[in-house]
């Protein structure tokens, strides 16, 4: 008899634009290929909305959905509250009565084996799984949440919005090292996070497993723009602002002046007014793209100058299984294997000096493709990561 799983998620993970989203539907449409019987439950947020309606088959036929709409955008007097409560603003933004009300009953009329939290933000609603459910329910963390916040704080100028940014780090700190134990299990994308979690106080199992990456739906070939590089990710998530900000004020000019005929190409869904500044004959803002890895074939060096974050980069791995050659911060790698693959970067004379080398020479670029390519598809086919994590499951 086929497993009956169901996930949580905070959105509903369509269309694929971002690396969250692509870690979400790759979760779902694994265990489906695995033949587990799925049950899909999401918030339909706002920012992200999605009429159910016109998703397409693609998505439908992979389990029943169940959501329900919550508009959870930042509200200025909500925010001044919350500075009085020791709730995180982080968290009380997704928890909503709708969304428990229908939990309630679809474990009420529906029984599960397996329930996997996919992120933090759906752990509000822990309690009445507990109350209405006797299956085992895990959490798969796809950061150290609370660590990103305390970074963009430490790296933020303005007094008052540092001292802000702390505040909301700590009280997702307390939320999370809190919520951590309620769980049977934990999935961690790193290594380096599963032993943050240990050290922090996780005494449950936690099984260390990348995000896997659908190999078959990659395989298109394009030829580069040359002299092309590209940033490609989500513009509304502030750790990604932060990178490309830092990147075109810190590294490109030392690219251009070695390269004239360089141009850097920023891409992803929300990308922030602010950015209008940097449009030049060199720096192209291009916002939405259709079609992320038609997008992706169509240039030629990857980067990746991420400074705050955990968990693992899935438009890296992503790249890697199209054969990109990719430049990256030491933590925008984080948890990937590197190993003649990807170029390491951590100062801005190193990034443009990497990107400068792999531009000038096709082959050296071609060859780091190919062995990026190699690597994707011997450790993050998700056919082989869905197999990993069903294992465990077994195991446990």
């Amino acid at each position: 008899m086929s497993m009956r799983v169901l996930v949580l998620l905070n959105r509903i993970p369509w269309p694929i634009k971002d690396g969250g989203t692509l870690a979400h539907y790759n979760l779902i449409a694994g265990l489906y290929k695995q033949g587990c019987l799925l049950t899909i439950a999401a918030i339909n947020t706002q920012k992200h909305f999605i009429n159910p309606e016109t998703l397409p088959h693609a998505f439908t036929k992979l389990g029943k959905l169940h959501t329900s709409y919550l508009d959870n955008r930042i509200k200025p007097i909500a925010a001044f509250r919350n500075l009085f409560s020791k709730k995180s603003y982080h968290i009380e933004r997704f928890d909503d009565y709708k969304f428990a009300n229908m939990l309630t009953n679809l474990l009420q009329n529906e029984t599960f084996d397996w329930i996997i939290c996919d992120g933090l933000y759906v752990t509000p609603y822990l309690s009445i799984i507990k109350k209405y459910s006797k299956a085992k329910v895990w959490l798969r963390e796809h950061n150290i949440e609370f660590e990103i916040w305390e970074t963009l704080a430490l790296q933020t100028k303005l007094p008052i919005k540092r001292w802000y940014l702390k505040h909301l780090a700590q009280k997702l700190k307390n939320y999370e090292l809190q919520i951590l134990n309620e769980f049977d299990a934990l999935i961690a994308l790193t290594n380096y996070d599963k032993n943050r979690l240990v050290n922090l106080g996780c005494i449950k199992p936690i099984l260390e497993l990348p995000v896997g990456v659908e190999l078959v739906r990659t395989q298109i070939n394009a030829q580069p723009q040359p002299f092309s590089v590209f940033h490609l990710g989500a513009m509304d998530w502030q750790p990604n602002i932060q990178a490309v900000t830092w990147f075109v004020e810190n590294v490109w000019s030392k690219v251009i002046t070695k390269i004239p005929q360089a141009v850097f190409y920023i891409a992803g869904k929300n990308m922030p007014d602010s950015f209008a500044k940097y449009q030049s004959k060199s720096i192209k803002i291009i916002g939405e793209v259709d079609d992320a890895i038609a997008f992706m074939q169509s240039k030629q060096v990857m980067v990746v100058p991420l400074l705050a974050g955990s968990g693992i980069r899935v438009k890296i791995l992503e790249g890697m299984s199209i054969g990109k050659a990719i430049v990256s911060t030491s933590l925008g790698a984080q948890g990937i294997y590197t190993d003649n693959a990807i170029l390491i970067a951590d100062s801005a004379s190193d990034f443009a000096n990497c990107i400068v080398e792999l531009l000038n020479n096709t082959e050296q670029a071609e060859t780091l493709g190919a062995n990026a390519k190699r690597i994707a598809f011997e450790k993050y086919d998700n056919n082989k990561v869905m197999e990993q994590l069903l294992n465990f499951y077994n195991t446990l």
